[in-house]
């Protein structure tokens, strides 16, 4: 096992359950919800999942649609269906060379994909007209976004394989309903009637994933099969940090990984992080580990990815956050009406940046942008 910080890996450590889980749950056709908080290993889980797959399988993230407050629709639509369309072709002719599938946008994702549809025409007859049209005409959007969630079943049915469809950070969506209202409802209506497609979604927005999936008032309220992906329990960091160290020759002092753990909370991206801070170490002693952890949060690609993440928040969200942690979790003394902190409050746990553990007190979920809020 090596470290690896910054991308997701498709061999997570000690992921065995979600795995098997999430793996048992697409073979029975049964749409999932993976939910974590940020930098968690969701998206390792997933790509180990859909690794020994042999039939088609989409994985999309939609969070790189997101455009300030708004979405990109358009591009969406463009790029999921161009993924459609290239699985398809390559399980039918897994020689043929196809387009290169970038993460485009705007015209160069339509360009892509009316190739890849003149593609789709020739090989198996299909010509999804709304699809194609739209671009000509934007008014069509409606029409063309329909026939778009229809393509994976049509394709399916085609080529006589299943379809294993991943949208990733899934919340997102709901920006694009500010324009499109009625998506979600859309996406339910079509999802559930698809018999050779399986939908995986995941996100870290713990609060607002949860409440679209378990609220009765929402669209895909009992359609998911919700599965947590939780921090690492304790033992679970100290073997990670101790395998890790052991392959790449680095001895170590169990009050060093134990140091790491306690300010480190079990987030395996943070586990990582310090375990390539500490491979310049030949025997990482517990006054090193210390060191490493505080120059940690003082690193600028740490306060630059926390930071950066932070400045999404809104106003009050973001007055809130760096208030507690500045007071070790409680709200009291804040300087903020009580809507607004309520608004700011309701923000951070819809998007799983904190815990309430009792009246007025909060813990803030990630160590890491803790400490670097607390310093701001």
């Amino acid at each position: 096992m090596k470290f690896v910080f910054g991308k997701p890996v498709d061999e997570p450590f000690d992921r065995e359950g979600e795995i098997g889980e999430l793996r048992s749950m697409i073979v029975r056709s049964q749409p999932t919800a993976l939910i974590g908080v940020r930098r968690i290993g969701k998206t390792s889980v997933i790509l180990k999942t859909l690794k020994p797959m042999n039939t088609p399988k989409i994985y999309l993230s939609v969070e790189q649609y997101v455009e300030g407050r708004s979405f990109d629709l358009n591009s969406f639509i463009a790029y999921f269906s161009s993924l459609v369309v290239t699985e398809a072709l390559r399980t039918l002719e897994p020689t043929r060379k196809l387009p290169l599938l970038l993460r485009e946008k705007g015209h160069e994702a339509v360009s892509t994909l009316r190739d890849l549809l003149a593609y789709l025409k020739v090989t198996l007859n299909i010509n999804p007209i709304s699809v194609e049209l739209y671009f000509e005409n934007r008014s069509k959007l409606k029409d063309a976004l329909k026939e778009a969630l229809e393509l994976p079943q049509l394709l399916a049915e085609k080529t006589g394989k299943d379809f294993t469809v991943v949208l990733d950070e899934f919340q997102y969506l709901r920006l694009a309903e500010q324009n499109y209202p009625g998506l979600l409802h859309l996406l339910r209506d079509t999802w559930q009637f698809q018999k050779d497609v399986v939908y995986t979604i995941s996100g870290s927005s713990v609060g607002t994933l949860n409440h679209m999936i378990a609220s009765r008032e929402q669209p895909f309220y009992g359609f998911f099969y919700p599965i947590h992906v939780q921090s690492f329990p304790r033992e679970t960091s100290m073997k990670f940090l101790r395998e890790g160290f052991e392959e790449e020759g680095v001895k170590y002092e169990e009050e060093a990984l134990q140091e790491a753990v306690d300010r480190l909370d079990g987030i395996p991206a943070w586990l990582n992080l310090f375990g390539l801070r500490a491979l310049r170490y030949k025997n990482l002693e517990r006054h090193a580990a210390r060191e490493i952890l505080n120059k940690l949060v003082e690193d600028p690609i740490v306060v630059s990815l926390v930071l950066k993440e932070y400045q999404k928040l809104g106003k009050n969200a973001k007055a809130v956050l760096k208030h507690l942690a500045k007071t070790g979790g409680s709200i009291r003394g804040i300087v903020l009406s009580r809507s607004s902190t309520t608004e700011g409050l309701r923000t951070l746990l819809q998007e799983g940046y904190i815990q309430r553990f009792e009246r007025g007190k909060y813990t803030v979920a990630d160590p890491i942008i803790l400490e670097v809020l607390k310093h701001e």
